[in-house]
């Protein structure tokens, strides 16, 4: 049986033994400005320094939260080393991918090459993780094998395509840049006719992004003066079930001002050519349909029994720590219980992510280096929705405070420039 990390009624402790010198390193920290919720990490250059040997991270998944971390973690533990594993040789910024998908954003604006600067004390592996094994506190890629003292898993979601007959053969999607690019010769093909958008099952990663882009999508056809309708339908009671009724109330009103229909509590059984079919037998026609697919844990992940039965990983929602011995996950690929929230769980959402990458990593060099004071999350996370060419919303949360402390700032010009500015922020700065 592993030994198990720090529960979530952990409480704070200072570190007493003696942190590792520090002279001899030259650091040159630029910071971007700072969004609550969305912290992005500093930027540090290192010169040499003798490794230890008990000091191995590795760092799955290079995402945000995952770039986050182990630049954090460079900064905060220069004595440590730290390994990055991911398949992808880009990074790119997802919250972008509704307006690639329309044609406000070229791919090479929310998409950059992945690599690291020969200054970083960092080493990136371009490949797949085939197995983790927690008894030997080693991870197999395809070509190799790593051994850690520090785990942190940022692996993200997976698709599930076949979970919903007929999906992959006949919907379009946007979750990922390939086929947000196929979604966008499809749209512009799109003179009139019905524009279907829908969520095909729970749980989903940015649950706002879909409506973002069905009033993205009015918006455009509208600029464009094509006759086209959209219908939305979701299994969800109403929209942002984790922000609660009143919140989900203000986001259907955003889509009855635009003339979007919405359909609750609608389950999708399987897609035909032209007609989808929910459960109980109903039918909907389509000129376009747009599904957010079934997303799912990553096979590694579940293979190594890192999963409950929620399917994705349990964690202590203050340190973000497993079941394992310094083990720890972050972002989408975590199941993360909110008691007094309004759903089970906490949503999936890049905010937190970065909160949680925060605290990790902080934790991870505190148990290096000996210094510093053990940190723990507050369940802090803000997204935007975009609704035109020049506005967006602002939801915002304390998600694991009791009661929930939730806001919700309509559609201004200012949510909109923060939310440019963050996509300046993470495309434009060298990781």
């Amino acid at each position: 049986m592993p030994d198990r990390l720090e529960s979530q009624h952990d409480k704070t402790t200072n570190a007493q033994t003696p942190g590792i010198s520090q002279r001899g390193i030259r650091r040159q920290v630029n910071r971007a400005p700072l969004y609550k919720g969305l912290l992005p990490f500093p930027i540090l250059n290192l010169r040499a320094l003798p490794l230890s040997s008990n000091d191995r991270v590795v760092v799955l998944g290079c995402g945000m939260g995952g770039l986050a971390t182990s630049s954090l973690l460079a900064e905060r533990a220069p004595s440590a080393s730290i390994t990055i594993v991911e398949q992808k040789k880009t990074f790119e910024f997802s919250p972008s991918f509704s307006l690639l998908a329309i044609g406000r954003r070229e791919p090479g604006t929310v998409r950059r090459a992945l690599s690291i600067p020969k200054k970083r004390r960092l080493q990136l592996i371009n490949d797949r993780v085939r197995s983790i094994v927690t008894s030997s506190k080693m991870v197999k890629t395809k070509s190799e094998e790593l051994h850690y003292d520090h785990l942190v898993i940022s692996m993200g979601v997976d698709y599930s395509l076949g979970e919903v007959p007929g999906l992959e053969k006949y919907a379009h999607q946007f979750y990922d840049f390939d086929s947000a690019m196929k979604l966008r010769d499809a749209l512009e093909g799109l003179e009139n006719g019905r524009l279907l958008i829908g969520i095909s099952r729970l749980p989903i990663k940015c649950p706002v992004a879909p409506y973002g882009l069905a009033l993205l999508l009015q918006d455009h056809f509208a600029r464009a003066k094509k006759k086209v309708t959209i219908e939305f339908f979701t299994p969800e009671p109403h929209p942002a079930p984790a922000a609660g009724p009143v919140i989900g109330k203000q986001v259907e009103r955003l889509l009855a001002a635009k003339g979007i229909a919405f359909r609750p509590k609608v389950k999708l059984s399987k897609v035909e050519k032209e007609t989808v079919v929910f459960e109980g037998k109903t039918e909907l026609p389509y000129d376009l349909l747009i599904v957010v697919p079934p997303h799912k844990c990553p096979s590694a992940v579940v293979e190594a029994g890192l999963t409950d039965s929620s399917g994705w990983v349990p964690v202590s929602p203050q340190t973000l720590a497993t079941r394992f011995e310094r083990v720890y996950a972050i972002g989408d690929v975590t199941a993360i219980e909110t008691p007094h929230a309004h759903v089970p769980f906490l949503p999936k959402s890049g905010s937190f992510a970065i909160g949680q990458a925060e605290v990790v990593s902080n934790n991870i060099a505190m148990s290096i280096t000996g210094r510093g004071e053990r940190k723990i999350w507050d369940g802090t996370g803000s997204c935007f929705l975009e609704v035109n060419r020049g506005e967006s919303a602002m939801l915002r949360g304390e998600f694991l405070s009791n009661p929930p402390r939730l806001e919700f700032h309509p559609p201004r010009r200012k949510w909109q420039v923060e939310k440019t500015k963050l996509e300046d922020y993470w495309m434009t700065r060298r990781f």
